[in-house]
């Protein structure tokens, strides 16, 4: 793809609830030079709720990473956790809630794996077990392995970048990315 998009991420709004996100990958051409190897929107969304809105942009199958071949990374399917010995980079936008008070304890959910999250714009609320705190723009969330959900207590749509990093021990009870349903 070219490199001559000069587009951006448009705010997610209640009239606009997909944002574009620009994506930007790059690569090697065949005498090992640099390029631009893809530009354009990431498509890979998934909409696990009638809220939210969650875009895979790449995602890597151990560690340390194999960037030597020519996969969109960003194309796959995959469930919540991230690949086995990988991690899941993602996008997601979360509308405000009208839920009111602490969230039904089904929604809390685990997964196996240390969790980067910063908040781009607008505010969501964390609950874990016994307790939440509010995250606003610049925030960042470092998640280990814990019992949580998100709630957009605010009036604006949430916008957040994450990354989950597979991670030790492995619990019966966590969202498993190879064993959940597929979106």
């Amino acid at each position: 793809m070219s490199s001559e998009n000069s587009g951006g991420g448009q705010a997610a709004t209640a009239e606009n609830p997909n944002p574009h996100v620009r994506r930007i990958v790059t690569g090697h051409d065949e005498n090992g030079k640099a390029i631009i190897w893809m530009d354009g929107d990431a498509e890979n969304s998934r909409y696990p709720n009638e809220r939210m809105i969650s875009t895979l942009l790449w995602c890597t199958d151990s560690a340390p990473a194999d960037w030597s071949h020519d996969e969109d990374m960003g194309a796959r399917k995959l469930g919540t956790a991230p690949p086995a010995s990988g991690t899941r980079f993602m996008h997601s936008v979360l509308q405000p809630s009208q839920i009111e008070g602490a969230p039904d304890p089904a929604h809390l959910h685990r997964t196996d794996s240390i969790d980067y999250k910063v908040i781009i714009s607008g505010e969501v609320t964390m609950y874990l077990d016994d307790s939440k705190v509010v995250c606003r723009q610049g925030d960042v969330i470092i998640s280990r392995g814990t019992n949580h959900t998100w709630i957009n207590e605010g009036t604006e749509p949430c916008r957040s970048v994450t990354v989950l990093v597979d991670a030790n021990p492995k619990r019966s009870d966590a969202v498993a990315g190879m064993t959940q349903q597929r979106h």
